[in-house]
């Protein structure tokens, strides 16, 4: 096709594309503020990953310009493999409270006094709301849990390695992560 036919097709068919985009954008109303802050989610998400991650080295070194000396270390061939289940949701104050506190409760610790040294601390203001990530306990297979493996571990200036790494069936159901800005 030629530049001539590439432009008719453009006005014949993308105009009035882009016509009634813009119609249906001048359908559109703002919301205000106010009604925005009435606006709430009913429920969260949930996220289901089947991993298979590969990376080829993670290398760390000590040598620099200041330091051409230095050493390094190189992990090898790493994998994470294996599936999980995850929700995220948006906790008001309260519910953080709770949770949080729940939490520490369910390790031993006084989940009201701990809450009283994030806000003392300036940690947590106490009134945002969190998201809060979590790995629910839904009963899977721990044979499906995630698992790490680094095929070998070397040095600098070394082929020799020292060993390979394997941690598996990381069984996080029952973990939750909450997230907040400060």
């Amino acid at each position: 096709m030629n530049r001539l036919h590439l432009l008719l097709i453009a006005l014949f068919v993308l105009l009035p594309a882009l016509l009634l985009q813009a119609g249906a954008a001048r359908a559109m109303s703002a919301l205000e503020d106010s009604d925005l802050a009435e606006v709430h989610g009913q429920d969260g998400v949930t996220l289901a990953a089947d991993l298979d991650i590969r990376v080829g080295s993670f290398v760390y070194s000590t040598k620099s310009a200041s330091n051409p000396e230095g050493g390094s270390i190189a992990f090898n061939n790493i994998s994470l493999r294996g599936l999980f289940v995850m929700t995220v949701d948006i906790l008001n104050s309260s519910g953080f409270s709770t949770a949080m506190g729940n939490a520490m409760a369910a390790y031993g610790a006084d989940g009201a006094a701990g809450i009283s040294r994030l806000l003392a601390s300036g940690t947590y203001d106490g009134r945002s709301d969190v998201i809060q990530f979590a790995v629910p306990n839904a009963g899977l297979d721990h044979r499906l849990s995630p698992s790490l493996g680094i095929g070998s571990i070397t040095l600098g200036n070394s082929s020799a390695s020292m060993g390979s790494l394997a941690i598996t069936n990381i069984d996080l159901q029952g973990s939750k992560i909450w997230m907040w800005a400060h």
